[in-house]
């Protein structure tokens, strides 16, 4: 097999990484990255084979562990669905909570049977603290800002 002189891996490894931004994806920078790095110990080993091998397991390496960190990186919190996107949000109740009956509030648009720890008239604003099954737990919008 032919010899790869130490000035190929690096000018090829600088050719992989400027085509990196053309090219989005953030993988070939990955390769680039590695010819440089093979160009240098090109230097010190003369083997072809050995080369190759130190190119391959150091692109590879790196492609993996690029994609992984970017994908912990990026993957967003999951919206909240259902019920469960109603925690804190301000409400108007429409018939009177009494403990340990349940009354009913307008939240987004929405009509909800809600509970309480107290007494809440008809017409308050409320917050939703959370979500009990199929209904509300509530509390005065009040009472969350005094304490």
């Amino acid at each position: 097999m032919f010899e790869l002189k130490p000035a190929v891996w690096i000018i090829a490894g600088l050719v992989l990484a400027a085509l990196e931004m053309v090219v989005p994806g953030l993988v070939i920078i990955w390769f680039g990255i590695a010819g440089v790095v093979t160009g240098i110990l090109a230097i010190f080993i003369h083997n072809p084979y050995v080369q190759f091998s130190i190119f391959i397991v150091l692109s590879g390496v790196m492609v993996v562990c690029s994609q992984r960190i970017a994908r912990r990186i990026t993957h967003p919190e999951p919206e909240p669905v259902g019920a469960n996107r109603m925690s804190g949000a301000i409400g108007l109740v429409v018939q009177d909570i009494t403990p340990p009956e349940l009354g009913r509030v307008k939240v987004n648009g929405e009509e909800w049977r809600a509970a309480a720890e107290g007494a809440v008239p008809a017409g308050a604003r409320v917050r939703v603290v959370a979500v009990d099954g199929t209904h509300l737990v509530v509390e005065s919008a009040r009472e969350r800002n005094t304490r």
